[in-house]
């Protein structure tokens, strides 16, 4: 059982915990999956969604969910965790060490879909995971923003973790409501105007590269 005096690590996903954008790796992935399993319907759909959003026609959380909803119909558990693992040299190492420490309850935080991101959180061992949800859901919404903080304050309550995290590493200003939220908040690889911001918005912070 996990003891309350233990430190709460909240951690970002995309640009955070990995370099890159993983929605952006996981669309091509499922593109180029379709295309090996000929599933010709799916390769079309997605190059349509796709071109829709290029021409603005859809916004970014209309795409993801289109993407999502495809994803979940054609991609299995064996294929998902060959995507997560081709992560692996994306990760940011420094945080990864953080991890280790068996003091610390650690939370993967992202707008990322929970079809691949509970996957990442069972291969790096993290404690917990909130993530945007699958597309079945009654009321659909990006795990970003406010409703990231949402999400974590229910997850913190249900297990009886406490009301306040200790650390969050993030890399962009979308995540102000946790940093808010958080005694520090670790800046990995921010923009300028992220770290204004921050400043901007009073919060305790540290810059990480």
């Amino acid at each position: 059982m996990i003891k309350l005096d233990k430190t709460i690590i909240v951690i970002d996903l995309d640009g955070t915990f990995v370099n890159v954008n993983t929605f952006h790796k996981w669309m091509k992935f499922v593109f180029f999956e379709a295309l090996k399993k000929f599933h010709f319907i799916s390769v079309i759909q997605i190059l349509k969604i796709v071109f829709l959003r290029y021409l603005k026609y859809i916004d970014h959380s209309e795409m993801k969910y289109s993407i999502l909803k495809i994803s979940e119909n054609i991609t299995s558990e064996k294929q998902i965790i060959t995507f997560v693992r081709s992560l692996n040299t994306y990760v940011n190492h420094t945080i990864l060490k953080t991890m280790k420490d068996e003091l610390s309850i650690t939370i993967l935080a992202t707008a990322a879909p929970i079809l691949y991101a509970q996957t990442i959180k069972e291969i790096y061992q993290f404690d917990y995971v909130i993530a945007t949800g699958n597309t079945d859901e009654i009321e659909w919404k990006e795990n970003i923003r406010e409703e990231k903080k949402t999400n974590l304050i229910s997850l913190l309550e249900k297990y009886s973790l406490g009301n306040q995290i200790s650390i969050l590493y993030t890399d962009h200003h979308d995540d102000l409501p946790l940093m808010k939220f958080s005694d520090l908040t670790y800046l990995v690889n921010a923009s300028n105007e992220t770290i204004k911001l921050t400043l901007d918005a009073n919060i305790k912070f540290k810059v990480e590269n």
